[in-house]
């Protein structure tokens, strides 16, 4: 196969995160059309284990991503070229740090960076630890020849702060899995979801919410927790690791009802999808929010904050509250979903996950590679 029909996709978490489903998901909606490699960048942070790759895929292995900022330069320049594809997909600005490296080892091949956001850049402006990485690991993302971008929110965002409006770009979106994440069998009667429950220890609760997050700031995971303690009722479920910070909230809130499971398989997030009655997820911004789409293809209820990529893509399919901190707005929408009365427009929620399905992805992905040609 010709060069031209080649893409490398270059990824460092691993397949039970967001990331890591995402890149395995642009693997298949190209391989209609390329020649697709992934080439995993493995740290034991991410990659407690080690990770077996499909056949042709690569792993370079690191102590952590710091030391990466190293070693990983070597081995990538050395599988790039023997690959020789005519595309090099970064799925995040945090490996911006390889952007020279992919374009020395393949002068003539296309350099993109996929910009899911630009919160390590621009939130937290007083964390040495941002400032760090926005130096040694961010800053090369300029140096790419193209952009895809989740959101037409993270697009502007992202061009005004790297200073990159003038570069071939396309707002792509993250493709949704419907053959995993769907609800085609049916959704799960009163009693399955209780005897789902039961066999996760979620027992003496008349329903359960779903948060699918990270432990940072923007996440708003106080708002979540605060939820719960008017609801004492129903179970919270996070998928998540549970940090230190959340166990001070969860011991100062006196919380009994919430559960963290952390490290599942794509097939168990959806089965946490298919049983919960309602996914809340009220971050103060998203680059594009991943878990509300996933929930909604399961068949499952869910409520957003009013902001940012949320509003985008969710204004008019579901509840939508404002501000994010609104905690009797999250309750209202519970207690509605706990009564059986619907919330969200699934004429409308079908739409958007068509718009965001595998071949919708790829179809416009390969056109904008196209263009790059």
């Amino acid at each position: 196969m010709k060069n031209l029909n080649r893409i490398v996709l270059v990824c460092d978490k691993n397949p039970c995160t967001s990331f890591g489903r995402l890149i395995l998901d642009t693997k298949k909606a190209l391989l209609n059309d390329f020649d697709v490699k992934i080439i995993w960048l493995q740290t034991p942070k991410y990659f407690p284990s080690f990770h077996k790759t499909e056949e042709g895929d690569e792993s370079i292995f690191a102590s952590s991503l710091y030391t990466g900022f190293f070693s990983f330069r070597k081995p990538l320049q050395k599988l790039l070229k023997s690959f020789a594809p005519k595309f090099v997909l970064f799925i995040r600005p945090e490996l911006g740090f390889l952007v020279p490296v992919a374009k020395v080892a393949l002068p003539s091949a296309k350099v993109m960076v996929q910009v899911h956001d630009t919160f390590a850049e621009t939130l937290y402006p007083k964390s040495i630890k941002y400032k760090l990485i926005n130096c040694f690991f961010i800053r090369n993302t300029t140096q790419a020849d193209a952009y895809i971008y989740d959101s037409h929110y993270t697009c502007i965002e992202a061009q005004n702060h790297f200073k990159i409006a003038d570069r071939p770009f396309c707002v792509l979106g993250c493709a949704i899995n419907l053959e995993l994440f769907h609800h085609r069998d049916g959704l799960p009667t009163t009693k399955e979801k209780s005897i789902y429950r039961e066999s996760h220890q979620l027992i003496g609760f008349n329903g359960f919410c779903l948060n699918v997050s990270l432990d940072e700031p923007r996440k708003n995971l106080e708002t979540f927790f605060e939820v719960a303690r008017l609801s004492p009722q129903t179970a919270f479920v996070r998928i998540g690791k549970e940090s230190p910070h959340i166990r001070r909230i969860i011991q100062k809130k006196q919380l009994k009802n919430v559960f963290h499971f952390t490290e599942i398989s794509a097939d168990l997030l959806r089965d946490f999808y298919r049983h919960a009655d309602l996914l809340i997820f009220p971050s103060w911004l998203e680059g594009f929010g991943l878990p509300p789409l996933e929930a909604l293809a399961c068949g499952t209820a869910v409520v957003c904050s009013s902001t940012s990529a949320l509003k985008e893509n969710l204004e008019g399919v579901a509840p939508l509250i404002s501000p994010p901190d609104n905690t009797q707005g999250y309750v209202d929408v519970l207690d509605k979903c706990l009564r059986g009365e619907p919330v969200v427009d699934w004429e409308k929620a079908e739409a958007l996950l068509n718009y965001f399905s595998l071949k919708s992805v790829s179809e416009r992905l390969v056109k904008f590679l196209q263009t790059l040609v």
